[in-house]
């Protein structure tokens, strides 16, 4: 019989196994059943947000983006159209002023094309829009939680150029340089301590200025408002040191590495020329005391929403894409690998090994990061100073 009671104890154990698992899988199917009412109860503002305007730029179907490299480069279109292949990127480059003339002439005529602008914060185009009022807030269209998160951008949070704080956000935050760039072969970088060491007359007559059609003189900007240097040094520059200009952008570069000038102020692509094996290179900070240590908007470059946009849900998208980890990471490297520009974003939270070394920024480091400088004063003078017609 002992083995007719052991039997009835299996039976038994697996009777009340198969009642447990149904038990379990009744309950299951219950909770499965129960979460998406569970979901949808939790289901986050923004994510309700983020849907919405999903399906708006699916029937959009476009977004219209203007500007320079910074979001009109082949490379970040495309990265940007595999995510989001509803939407077709149209974008339109060109010269800074053309583009700022454009979009202001176009607004006039009540033509609204342009959804997006992006392009560097320090010459007449942010200005000029904010100054006019073409600007909505593009912090109103910030949905990702990676895109809110201020914790995630240098110095803890976000940094806009206008003095809402709204309406032009700073993502990239190269540490202002010099702007002063020398033949290495001709200038021994301990020469200088100062920028007043430009006006020494040893150099008279060697310096060139790249002068950016449209923009005209950015990197004097910070001079003239600078306490220590302002608009006497830029008068004695001009009117003592024999300074050539030019308005080619390979033109000013190619007479500082072939030695017909040794200094020029502004010069483009010397970072690339460098490599090439040009003998030319930047003034380093320590070399001219008044440089600082600030994050200014010569060079750097912010992303705006342009008011009226035709798409606005593409913009937003585009927006929030271009700003996330995803985003930047294709844009810093494209700006670095593709471009050549030195481009360092204020996300510290993407990998920095493929920035140049003229954008990287110091670890531990604190930086100040200055707002708008209005242009006009600064170009009103070295207008003047050159004899331009038309200077006011």
């Amino acid at each position: 019989m002992r083995w007719l009671s052991a039997g009835f104890s299996v039976m038994k154990f697996v009777f009340l196994r198969k009642i447990s698992l149904s038990v379990f899988l009744f309950f299951g199917v219950l909770a499965v059943r129960a979460i998406p009412a569970v979901v949808a109860a939790e289901k986050p503002g923004g994510q309700a947000e983020w849907d919405k305007a999903i399906a708006g730029a699916k029937k959009e179907g476009t977004v219209y983006l203007w500007g320079d490299m910074e979001i009109t480069h082949p490379d970040i279109v495309a990265a940007f159209t595999k995510e989001f292949p509803f939407i077709k990127p149209i974008t339109v480059t060109g010269r800074v002023g053309d583009l700022t003339m454009r979009i202001l002439s176009e607004r006039r005529a009540g033509k609204y094309l342009a959804d997006l602008y992006s392009g560097v914060v320090g010459g007449a185009a942010f200005y000029e829009f904010y100054r006019t009022g073409v600007l909505d807030s593009v912090k109103s269209v910030f949905v990702l939680p990676e895109i809110t998160d201020e914790f995630q951008w240098l110095g803890g949070k976000h940094h806009y150029v206008d003095p809402e704080t709204q309406r032009i956000f700073l993502y990239e935050g190269n540490v202002a340089g010099t702007s002063v760039f020398y033949n290495t072969e001709s200038v021994k970088p301990t020469d200088f301590s100062s920028y007043w060491d430009l006006l020494d007359p040893k150099w008279k007559g060697k310096i060139a200025m790249f002068e950016r059609v449209g923009s005209g003189f950015p990197s004097l900007t910070p001079v003239y408002y600078n306490p220590r240097l302002g608009p006497d040094f830029i008068k004695r520059l001009l009117g003592e040191m024999n300074v050539t200009v030019s308005r080619d952008r390979r033109q000013a570069t190619d007479w500082l590495g072939t030695g017909k000038v040794v200094l020029c102020i502004g010069c483009a692509d010397v970072e690339r020329a460098s490599r090439d094996g040009m003998p030319v290179s930047e003034l380093d900070r320590k070399h001219l005391k008044e440089a600082g240590n600030n994050i200014g908007l010569n060079g750097n470059s912010g992303l705006a929403l342009i008011s009226k946009p035709a798409h606005p849900n593409a913009a937003r998208i585009f927006v929030n894409w271009f700003l996330s980890r995803r985003g930047q990471t294709i844009w810093q490297e494209t700006m670095n690998t593709k471009v050549g520009e030195p481009s360092n974003s204020m996300r510290i939270d993407i990998p920095k090994n493929n920035v140049l070394p003229a954008a990287r920024r110091e670890d531990g480091e604190k930086y100040q990061v200055t707002g708008f400088l209005d242009p006009g004063p600064a170009s009103k003078l070295i207008d003047e100073l050159l004899g331009r017609k038309g200077a006011k």
